[in-house]
């Protein structure tokens, strides 16, 4: 199996990766989205209307950052170019299923961008969301969806989370909130996965599905006056590190050639 599209591309919605240099020797395409307006949180239509039309011109598919998970509804707009049934497949600390918004609000968020893609994405059969901590505070029930909570006392199997998915193709989005703060930074509360966890998780889907697309989500904002000082550098690094090794997993499994599931 492996991952159908191929390359990089990088989102700017502000100059947080440009502080991550590594990152930035991959061979990428960048898209400036700096000066589109109204586009923080929730996405006004105008907004919505001309990143649509970025995202069109796009040439490398495969793998995307999209910076801030303020910005995770960016995923909305890439599921729609799926042209095949497919599972969403979400690794996240919060189930972005926010679906009283998809009946009172018109405006695309990053709190309800999954209900918005249950409701508007045919295509889409079935969402997993795999990490979220505030799931048993907030059970949802819906027919397509399946969520696997991560406290102290579960841990689940590669083998138990693919009995749930039943389509051959797949996509993966990932929010770095779902990993533990020793990990990552982010502007959200966090959960408590490893990154070795989720890098593991991340090699076998690829390697036993198709996979239409994968995106990365979750940095934290640094305004280039703080990159320079101490603790926004340990931040960036911390940070970067995690991208990297996200990336390098996704590259190395993709790479390989194996039997699906």
């Amino acid at each position: 199996m492996g991952l159908i599209r191929n390359g990089i591309s990088i989102m700017h919605f502000d100059e947080t990766y440009y502080a991550q240099s590594k990152l930035l020797n991959y061979k990428h395409e960048d898209l400036d989205f700096r000066h589109i307006q109204h586009v923080n949180l929730f996405c006004e239509e105008d907004s919505l209307t001309i990143l649509k039309r970025y995202l069109k011109k796009r040439a490398q598919m495969g793998i995307t950052f999209i910076g801030s998970g303020n910005f995770h509804y960016m995923t909305y707009l890439m599921l729609k170019e799926i042209t095949k049934p497919f599972t969403l497949v979400l690794f996240d600390n919060h189930p972005d299923l926010g679906m009283g918004e998809v009946q009172g609000e018109s405006l695309l968020s990053c709190g309800s961008w999954v209900a918005y893609a249950l409701n508007d994405i045919p295509l889409l059969q079935q969402v997993v969301i795999i990490g979220p901590t505030t799931i048993s505070k907030h059970p949802i029930q819906h027919r397509k969806v399946t969520i696997f909570p991560l406290d102290e006392r579960h841990h689940y199997s590669l083998k138990s989370i693919l009995s749930t998915i039943h389509t051959q193709n797949i996509y993966i989005s990932i929010d770095k909130d779902v990993l533990n703060t020793a990990e990552v930074e982010t502007n959200w509360d966090q959960g408590m996965m490893k990154l070795d966890t989720l890098t593991h998780y991340l090699e076998m889907l690829i390697k036993s599905k198709q996979v239409e697309g994968i995106d990365i989500c979750g940095e934290e904002h640094i305004s280039p006056v703080d990159m320079v000082l101490p603790d926004y550098q340990a931040m960036i690094h911390k940070n970067e590190h995690a991208n990297l090794e996200i990336l390098q997993t996704c590259l190395k499994a993709a790479q390989q050639k194996t039997i699906g599931a």
